[in-house]
């Protein structure tokens, strides 16, 4: 069923009358594009190969300030980012405050990309920012469709979303 890929993993997340827009790589592309501070958040979930590979490409393709929760911190670090540890939600705090500098004291960030964040933790972060963050756009291109994002990538299986993260970190 093609409602099938919007449809929140976890169907009991109902996200109100906003619910996320759904995105190709190409559309997520163009919103870490047009941001001028955009931040990349990496769960535990993406903390092994391919993933992990796939993670850090888009990272450095992007330039993108990586902020890793959990235990995912050795993983990036030992593959050449230099990512700041924050538990999810001292992050989904600081990112609520218009005030906040950001990650490198140039201000409050405009987009926040999750990718690997638990689906549950995720889903009520992404809640929060929807409602108390006005200021910034949020983006999910895990394999889980995210209702309380702005945009989100569609369910789909690993060897989708495996080629969905390989065309945002390679353009190929």
């Amino acid at each position: 069923m093609a409602n099938d890929r919007v449809i929140p993993w976890q169907p009991t997340v109902i996200a109100g009358p906003k619910q996320a827009l759904l995105v190709t790589p190409e559309t997520a592309e163009l919103m870490i594009k047009k941001a001028k501070r955009p931040l990349l958040i990496l769960g535990p979930l993406v903390k092994e190969d391919p993933v992990l590979s796939l993670a850090t490409g888009i990272a450095k393709k992007w330039d993108l300030p990586v902020v890793t929760t959990a235990d995912a911190y050795k993983a990036f670090k030992e593959k050449g980012l230099e990512p700041t540890a924050y538990g999810v939600v001292e992050i989904v705090n600081l990112l609520k405050d218009p005030k906040w500098s950001g990650l490198k004291g140039e201000g409050q960030h405009d987009l926040v990309i999750f990718l690997g964040c638990v689906y549950y933790i995720g889903s009520q972060g992404l809640s929060t920012l929807k409602h108390f963050a006005p200021h910034l756009k949020t983006l999910t291109i895990c394999k889980f469709f995210h209702s309380n994002a702005d945009a989100s990538f569609p369910n789909m299986k690993d060897e989708e979303w495996f080629n969905y993260l390989e065309k945002m970190g390679t353009g190929g």
